[in-house]
């Protein structure tokens, strides 16, 4: 298997870290964006929508959509990243709750500080981040990871996002259970080689 990815999205960072965790070492194709290599014809064979990322399998069909390429690729080593019982409900509701609410609220930012889009209005885009925000923060009061006693899946597809807090200027005041955590997230080993490859590919 091979991974085609675009190590500043923070979709591909999903897979990237979860790779790297689980010591699979699949071969990195790294596919950038901004030059438009995802509409490659090889690549829009993997991935009809033309975007990253993208898991090759064996056979050479693509698997597309990162919060299912993050669960199989931990389902493939039986790791608890993806628990074999009804955690795995839980697990899949957050990340439906990051593709459909939480990844769009901070997209906005992204849209307006990454891509210089000044049409975007940051009061509303304030409001619908605020209002997820809280969400978050309020379930994970009391607890160190979203999902059960040990992080998941779900916490890699939730905080993937936030990588690009600080670049994207998230209104991240007044929530302290995302800030803590986000840091035992952002202390990984893994997350840290995504860091360094994002750097790279700036």
């Amino acid at each position: 298997m091979k991974l085609h990815v675009f190590p500043p999205s923070p979709n591909s960072r999903k897979v990237m870290v979860v790779n790297t965790l689980l010591g699979l070492n699949l071969p990195l194709n790294i596919v950038d964006l901004r030059t438009g290599a995802q509409k490659a014809p090889a690549i829009m064979a993997l991935n009809p929508n033309g975007k990253m990322p993208v898991l090759e399998l064996d056979d050479g069909t693509g698997l597309w959509e990162s919060n299912v390429i993050i669960d199989r690729l931990a389902s493939e080593v039986q790791s608890d990243l993806w628990p074999a019982d009804a955690r795995r409900y839980d697990i899949l509701r957050w990340q439906f709750w990051e593709a459909s609410h939480w990844t769009p609220a901070c997209s906005k930012y992204i849209v307006r500080y990454l891509f210089n889009n000044e049409s975007v209005d940051l009061a509303a885009a304030a409001t619908d981040f605020r209002r997820f925000a809280e969400v978050l923060n309020k379930a994970l009061a009391g607890r160190n990871w979203l999902v059960g006693d040990a992080m998941t899946t779900a916490d890699i597809s939730v905080a993937a996002p936030l990588c690009l807090r600080a670049l994207c200027h998230y209104p991240m005041d007044g929530y302290p259970d995302i800030d803590r955590w986000l840091a035992q997230i952002e202390a990984l080993d893994a997350w840290k080689a995504v860091d360094a490859a994002m750097q790279a590919a700036a």
